[in-house]
C-alpha cells in the first residue's frame, strides 16, 4: 500500500435479473458516477434503462483480458448495439454514467482521451484504440472532478479483474523474480490477480509432457506469445502485462514446464516466495 492514507469505501453491486451470469449495475461510495456490467448474451435486458440514454464512457473487454476497447458515446445503448454487429473480439461491455446525469458529451470526451493514454502507458491491457482521442477543452474548474472520476472508473474495472490503469513499474509493488537460462520474468501481486509484467523475457520451448498435460494452457501461451517482441531465436520480451490465478500458472507460462512457484518466484535478495510469504523471511 502506498504512504497516501486509504480510507473505507462501500461498493455496491445489483445484480439486474438475480443471476450472477446477467447485468451487473455497481456503485462505489462517495463517487458521482456507477457502472454498468453487460455480458454481451445480455444487451436486451438494458433497452429500457434511461440511464443509458445519456452520455457515457464505455469500455469492451473480453474474459481472458487480452484486449479492451475504450470509447464514449451520447446514447450507450444504441453504440453497443453498433460494437454488437462491428467488433468481434469482445464478450462485455462496461458503461460509466453519472449518478445524477450531470456528466456532459465534453465530458465524457475528455475521460475517453484520459483513459485511452493511461491505459496506453499502464501496458497491463492491449488497447485497440490506435490513438489517443484530442484532449477537448475543459474549464479548468471541472479537470480535477473528472480525474477524480476516472480514479473510480479505475478502481471498479479493477474490481471485476481487469486492472486497465495501473501502472505496471509501481515502486509499492513487491517485485518477484523467475529466471532461467533464457527466461529473466518479473511478476507482483495486484487486486486478486499474479501479473507477469511488461518487459519480461520469455523462453519459447517448452516441455513436451507439460503441453500434454495442460493443452489449454500450452495453446494459450503459443497465442500470447505470437504478439511478444521476438528478442533471439529462443525468446520474446511482452509487451504487454499478463494476469493469472496463481504464481504457478505463472510460473508454468514463463518457463513451459510445471513449477513449484513456492521455490520457482524470488525476492531482489534472493530469497523463494516460500521463505518470504510462509516462513516471514527467517533466515
Amino acid at each position: 500500500m502506498s504512504e497516501k492514507t486509504m480510507k473505507s469505501r462501500l461498493f455496491q453491486t445489483y445484480l439486474l435479473d438475480g443471476s450472477l451470469d446477467g447485468v451487473k449495475i455497481i456503485e462505489l461510495s462517495e463517487s458521482s458516477v456507477k457502472a454498468f456490467v453487460v455480458p454481451r448474451l445480455k444487451l436486451a435486458d438494458i433497452k429500457d434503462r434511461p440511464e443509458l440514454t445519456h452520455p457515457a464512457l464505455y469500455v469492451l473487454v473480453n474474459a481472458d483480458s487480452s484486449n479492451a476497447y475504450i470509447g464514449e458515446c451520447e446514447n450507450f445503448y444504441h453504440r453497443i448495439r453498433t460494437h454488437d454487429q462491428s467488433k468481434e473480439f469482445w464478450d462485455t461491455a462496461i458503461a460509466f454514467v453519472s449518478t445524477t446525469n450531470t456528466l456532459a458529451k465534453g465530458d465524457v470526451k475528455f475521460l475517453e482521451s484520459l483513459a485511452v493514454g493511461r491505459a496506453t502507458k499502464a501496458k497491463t491491457i492491449p488497447v485497440l484504440n490506435k490513438v489517443a482521442p484530442a484532449r477537448n477543452t475543459i474549464h479548468e474548474f471541472q479537470v480535477d472532478r473528472l480525474e477524480q472520476i476516472l480514479e473510480d472508473i479505475g478502481m471498479i474495472l479493477a474490481s471485476l479483474g481487469f486492472d486497465l490503469f495501473a501502472i505496471a513499474s509501481s515502486t509499492t509493488d513487491q517485485i518477484w523474480y523467475c529466471r532461467t537460462k533464457k527466461t529473466t520474468a518479473q511478476a507482483v501481486f495486484r487486486n486478486g490477480k499474479f501479473i507477469l509484467l511488461a518487459g519480461s523475457v520469455i523462453d519459447i520451448g517448452h516441455a513436451p509432457s507439460w503441453a500434454r498435460n495442460f493443452p489449454e494452457d500450452f495453446v494459450k501461451r503459443q497465442h500470447q506469445l505470437e504478439s511478444a517482441e521476438r528478442v533471439d531465436h529462443d525468446a520474446v520480451r511482452l509487451k504487454f502485462d499478463l494476469q493469472f490465478r496463481s504464481p504457478n500458472q505463472a510460473a508454468s507460462f514463463a518457463t513451459g514446464r510445471s513449477n513449484n512457484a513456492w521455490i520457482t518466484w524470488k525476492d531482489a535478495d534472493g530469497r523463494t516466495m516460500d521463505e518470504v510469504m510462509r516462513k516471514g523471511g527467517e533466515q
